[in-house]
Order: structure tokens, then sequence, then C-alpha cells
């Protein structure tokens, strides 16, 4: 029984001596993929602090001018939404204004002669 022990041990020191310590080694494609993902996560808390700031100025622009959203819910989508289209709509006035203001110059011109 004693020879076996001896033998046991003798193959564990053996087995201790001939393992290798696990060392970590880093995969360069998880390296990148975790790389690429913190800057995905730092790109999207700016884009949530942009949509944030955003948010703001339209919740304060319609505290200040009510008027300009009336019958408009109080979702800054819809808010927003809503300026969209009113400044199209002035875009497209002023355009029109334009192209009115240019054709009575041409008339008073032509009377002037």
């Amino acid at each position: 029984m004693n020879v076996y022990k001896n033998q046991i041990e003798s193959l564990m020191k053996e087995i201790e001596k001939n393992t290798l310590v696990p060392v970590q080694t880093i995969d360069h494609g998880s390296q990148t993929n975790d790389q690429q993902h913190e800057k995905l996560v730092q790109l999207n808390n700016e884009l949530k602090n942009v949509l944030q700031g955003l948010t703001d100025k339209i919740h304060h622009i319609a505290a200040e001018k009510p008027e300009l959203f009336h019958g408009i819910g109080e979702e800054a989508n819809d808010c927003f939404d809503h300026l969209i289209s009113t400044v199209e709509n002035q875009t497209t006035q002023i355009h029109v204004l334009q192209t009115e203001g240019d054709q009575l110059r041409n008339e008073i011109k032509q009377l002037q002669w």
C-alpha cells in the first residue's frame, strides 16, 4: 500500500511540475468587439443627451409660447413635428411673397418707362 502511495505522490509532483499555469489570453476579435461596443455605448449616451436637450428646449418653447402649440399634445414629438410644419409653411409663404414682390417691382419698372 505504501508503494502505491509513494507512486501517487511521485506522479502528483510530476504532474505539478509539468502543468502550465493558465495564462489569460485576449482574443483580438473579442477585444475589437469590446471596443466597438464601448464606442456604441458612448455614442448612444451622447445621442440620449442631445435628444434630452432638444426635448427640454421644445418643452421650454411650449411653456413660453403656448399659442404656437394650440391643439397640439404635450409630447415633444408632436410639438417638434408641429414646429417643423410651421417652419415649412412659413418658408413657402416667404417664397410666395418674394415672388409677388419681384412681380410688383417689375410692374413698377414697366410703368415708369
